[in-house]
């Protein structure tokens, strides 16, 4: 059996689950005392808590063929080529170290060549190969090698980046199903380069993450992090743009025949849709906007912590899209309170969808501007709705 230092309850509770599990888990998991541990650290060491979630782990592998997806699972070009995640290496302890250029992934261009579920499903690849990592480096080493490190950059980190509803959808996936599969994996996870659109989008994020996961993040504006990620991981293995010695053989400081960068989707990757297909989905609605004309949408926001979601869908052209807080007090411009800049949209590849969250209570108005245009009218499908935090809780919870 895989050994650990482990407390006298923590291995009385680890014995009581192993025998409550026997038959239900091969024989190799059935074997390794650090998982049961680490599920029941996940649940504070309730038997029954960590049981439940245990179970539930060992069916998601089966429906998601977790145990054969390195094998069997063979990921687009589009996917191996513009997903910006790289192995750096093991740190000072012997611990898997990964990289993500975050603020270069383009989630948006990237859904627009494949669906959302096979990029979890390349995601869970990664993870998958980080468990075997850390399987070979604990045989290797002699010791428990259990954990791991990653590094995110947020630089180039946009506005449109932050309040994309495709890729806040696929963070807030990938963050459940993380922490329910792989829960006490995180040694660290330092976020460097962030920015004020960071916050934005780790409002959102940030109350999926357990506290246990909450607690390892370290986050960095554009200073203080290269002692950190030198001190934390070690400049042998750091490229020199994360601050370390690392270069390519001809002397590159970005390290490009080993780190995937990402960047902007070339469009010869899109896949056509059927546009006709968003305008009979649920919920959707139809809307004329005159040439030289606005419409606005209003939308009442009543608890603070309420995101504001919208999708819609331009029939012909583009449009001038942006969400403003009515603010009944002081009004900073015609419209309110910019929320969402103004921006021009076209929809001819994908829906535009987008994801806001409202720390104020009251008006909040979605405004489609068409008023640059003299000649065209234009059509639009859209749907809008307030999503209070007990419901963003409960869709959580299902």
């Amino acid at each position: 059996m895989t050994q650990g230092n482990f407390t006298p309850d923590e291995a009385r509770n680890i014995e009581e689950l192993r025998r409550r599990m026997k038959g239900r888990i091969s024989e190799e998991m059935y074997q390794d005392d650090n998982l049961f541990v680490r599920f029941l650290r996940a649940r504070n060491h309730n038997v029954d808590a960590a049981e439940d979630m245990l179970e539930k782990h060992i069916h998601w592998r089966k429906i998601n063929k977790v145990d054969t997806i390195l094998n069997d699972y063979k990921p687009s070009e589009v996917l191996e080529r513009y997903v910006a995640l790289s192995s750096l290496g093991f740190d000072k302890e012997g611990f898997p170290v990964n990289y993500c250029e975050y603020g270069n992934l383009d989630i948006k261009g990237l859904a627009k060549c494949v669906r959302k579920s096979e990029i979890l499903m390349y995601l869970i690849r990664h993870i998958e190969n980080d468990v075997q990592t850390v399987k070979k480096q604990s045989e290797k080493l002699g010791k428990v090698i259990d954990k791991w490190t990653y590094i995110f950059n947020y630089e180039n980190f946009s506005f449109a980046n932050a309040t994309d509803k495709t890729a806040v959808d696929v963070l807030i996936n990938l963050i459940k199903m993380y922490d329910s599969n792989h829960p006490e994996r995180l040694k660290s996870a330092y976020l460097i380069n962030a920015s004020f659109y960071f916050t934005i989008c780790w409002s959102i994020i940030k109350p999926f993450l357990s506290p246990a996961t909450s607690e390892k993040i370290k986050i960095f504006g554009r200073d203080g992090w290269q002692e950190e990620l030198r001190k934390g991981i070690g400049e042998e293995i750091l490229p020199a743009f994360l601050g370390g010695t690392l270069t390519d053989s001809d002397g590159d400081p970005m390290c490009n025949s080993t780190i995937k960068h990402g960047g902007p989707v070339p469009e010869r990757y899109y896949v056509h849709r059927d546009r006709k297909s968003f305008s009979k989905l649920p919920g959707v609605k139809r809307l004329v906007v005159n040439r030289r004309s606005k419409v606005n949408i209003k939308l009442e926001v009543n608890q603070p912590g309420s995101n504001i979601e919208w999708d819609f869908d331009i029939k012909n052209r583009d449009i001038a899209f942006s969400l403003y807080y009515e603010n009944p007090e002081e009004s900073k411009c015609e419209e309110g309170e910019e929320v969402v800049p103004k921006q021009r949209v076209d929809t001819i590849v994908q829906s535009e969808s987008g994801v806001v969250k409202c720390e104020k209570p009251g008006t909040y108005i979605l405004q489609f501007d068409n008023s640059f245009s003299w000649l065209h009218n234009k059509i639009i499908y859209y749907f809008a709705d307030v999503v209070t935090p007990s419901n963003i809780i409960e869709e959580d919870e299902e």
